[in-house]
């Protein structure tokens, strides 16, 4: 059983300002620092959000912890990187800029993994001290 809506929700928020913020130097700057920050921050809570849910997916495959499967796991993470790119990419266009800005479709990916392999030590420690 996964953990509740609102710790996930609190997780995601808290890191999608941190992963906002170091978007936010990589992107050019369009108007005021909170309006940008807004718009990236939106697209790093797109990751930040979803990125439990890829894990629990991928978390009920047979074997996914053993050998291989745990290529596979990363293999997955990094699809639902790209994946998340792609829907913060939707976003910015929404958000009138231009999508060229965002980093590629492959560093969605990149970053996701990222993202999952601190988040799991992270938790996996919090996990072991309550």
């Amino acid at each position: 059983m996964g953990e509740p809506f609102l710790k996930t929700l609190n997780r995601a928020t808290i890191a999608a300002v941190v992963l906002g913020l170091l978007l936010l130097m990589a992107v050019p700057r369009h108007g005021s620092f909170l309006g940008d920050f807004v718009d990236v921050f939106t697209v790093a809570l797109c990751f930040t959000f979803l990125a439990p849910y890829f894990d629990r997916l991928l978390l009920g495959l047979p074997g996914i912890e053993v050998g291989l499967g745990r290529l596979v796991r990363v293999a997955g993470w990094f699809a639902g990187g790209m994946w998340c790119r792609l829907m913060g990419g939707w976003l910015w266009i929404r958000y009138g800029r231009d999508p060229s800005e965002l980093p590629g479709l492959l560093w969605g990916g990149v970053v996701l993994v990222i993202y999952e392999l601190v988040m799991n030590n992270v938790t996996r420690r919090q996990d072991a001290t309550s």
